[in-house]
């Protein structure tokens, strides 16, 4: 069975994403800052679906999040903090919120999930082509 992490799947892209894997048969992990968000997505989208909280904005709580997941054949990271930041009125504090998410996060999260993760595009995937709309994370072990 597919075993397919969703970081950020509990709304827009992230969510879409997840629902498309669980309507296929994956066990789907869903993540969102708070366990009781993504929990209530995740029987929303049913199937095998379960949540986490992983905040990308805190990378030094990733590894011990991620730490029960035992497989992961596809990771998909959709997180991001929706906010407005203008030279008019910047706000150093979500700037670095972001980019904290952004860099650390992004890189943090796969190096904290187990090194089966990889992905291989197939006629199953969103885009009809068997283009992979996820990047390939093969972490070194």
């Amino acid at each position: 069975m597919t075993t397919s992490i969703v970081v950020g799947g509990s709304s827009g892209l992230g969510r879409a994403v997840a629902q498309r894997f669980a309507d296929r048969g994956d066990t789907v992990i869903i993540t969102s800052r708070t366990t009781a968000q993504a929990d209530t997505v995740a029987t929303e989208i049913g199937g095998t679906t379960r949540g986490m909280a992983v905040d990308l904005s805190r990378p030094e709580t990733i590894a011990a999040a991620l730490v029960d997941v035992r497989e992961v054949d596809n990771l998909v990271i959709s997180a991001i903090a929706q906010g407005v930041n203008s030279l008019a009125e910047f706000d150093i504090a979500e700037a670095i919120k972001a980019v904290t998410i952004k860099l650390v996060g992004y890189t943090e999260t796969p190096a904290s999930t187990p090194t089966t993760c990889s992905s291989t595009a197939d006629s199953s995937s969103p885009d009809a082509s068997g283009a992979p709309f996820h990047h390939d994370f093969r972490v070194p072990p």
